[in-house]
């Protein structure tokens, strides 16, 4: 038993498994299997600026489930808002809205939805059509008892990216960013096996700098990840009939941002380590497995908690997955993706920076 006790005090990796990783796994399970959206940013175009339509933005947004973060001034700028990612909807009121209402006649509110995740996008949907009958409920029925039964205001949806919600078209793009991770695996695999096996003593002994050592394996690995980008696209273009709207040299491009982040987190995981199998674990722990959950694939980032940002901020894939669904869905260019662009050149190069200055040159 004693003996035991010590194993397990003094092996981080047996540690983690019997102390660490139930809750891990726990946090991880929740977010599997609990979909629901709280939050859905929203931008309000109200054309009509009387108090009947500030009253129906109130009752969309009271309750925090629509975070109002815009008010744009005309279509144009409303449109700009859903291209760029930075809303999930956009409810733009008409002119008018009040005097209709008031005279007892239909007006018609637009919804514009953003369909590039489906999940995210039917539970909008249903949100706002739920917080608009109850608004012509509580506020005009009440008013109107003599009113006809016909709901006073009719939400017209559109729908963009996706206008059929159809989960295929927003889950593979995203999915490449998940599977593109596996060269992490390799890469990872790779610098400690050189520990493990003792081919790392005749790198040693040589003139190379640790920064020479380490873009020699990097450099390989990269060009792979590329060619697996190209094989991935055409899977999702070919088999599964993903409409590609972007420039492919664009998203090829921006996928070597993404290997850059992603194979140097490995490397400088893989520095600290010094077997396979362990290389593998925490590759699997912190990149891959967390990628499912807190990337945005299933569900947006939590905006409201600050770890959980942090978290999906270092995550390369938390913004490769905004890469791929923009080209592929919106086919957006550089101008709208500068942003996690530069965060996926930012991680990549401090973790190389890191890498090389950790990197050990002993074998223990």
């Amino acid at each position: 038993m004693w003996k035991e006790i010590a194993h397990i005090l003094r092996d981080p990796q047996t540690l983690f498994q019997v102390t660490l990783q139930p809750a891990v796994m726990l946090v991880t399970l929740a977010y599997m299997f609990t979909l629901d959206v709280e939050r859905f940013p929203l931008a309000v175009l109200d054309q009509d600026q009387t108090a009947l339509s500030r009253e129906y933005v109130t009752t969309l947004t009271s309750d925090g489930t629509f975070q109002l973060l815009r008010r744009p001034g005309s279509e144009r700028e409303a449109e700009a808002l859903l291209v760029n990612g930075q809303v999930r909807a956009v409810v733009i009121i008409p002119a008018g809205f009040m005097n209709d209402l008031q005279g007892q006649r239909q007006v018609a509110v637009q919804a514009l939805i953003d369909g590039t995740n489906p999940n995210v996008g039917g539970q909008a949907l249903n949100q706002l059509n739920a917080r608009t009958q109850a608004f012509g409920a509580r506020y005009l029925f009440r008013k109107l008892p003599q009113a006809a039964q016909v709901p006073p205001i009719d939400v017209r949806t559109r729908v963009w990216y996706n206008p059929t919600l159809k989960v295929l078209y927003s889950m593979v793009p995203g999915l490449i960013a998940i599977v593109m991770n596996t060269p992490s695996f390799a890469i990872a695999a790779s610098l400690t096996r050189e520990r493990e096996l003792g081919t790392l003593e005749g790198l040693i002994v040589t003139p190379l700098h640790n920064s020479e050592f380490l873009i020699g394996k990097f450099l390989p690995y990269a060009a792979s990840g590329l060619f697996s980008v190209i094989l991935a696209f055409a899977v999702a273009v070919l088999w599964f009939h993903v409409p590609f709207r972007g420039s492919f040299p664009l998203f090829l491009l921006l996928s070597g941002c993404f290997l850059l982040g992603s194979l140097w987190l490995s490397m400088l995981i893989a520095n600290f380590l010094n077997s396979q199998q362990a290389a593998s674990v925490a590759t699997f722990l912190v990149l891959f497995l967390p990628s499912f959950f807190l990337a945005g694939l299933l569900r947006p980032v939590d905006r409201t908690s600050l770890i959980a940002r942090i978290e999906a901020f270092v995550l390369p894939a938390t913004h490769y997955i905004t890469i791929s669904r923009g080209v592929f869905l919106k086919g957006v260019g550089l101008a709208e993706l500068w942003k996690p662009t530069l965060t996926l050149t930012g991680i990549g190069l401090i973790a190389f920076t890191l890498s090389v200055a950790f990197f050990r040159r002993k074998l223990a």
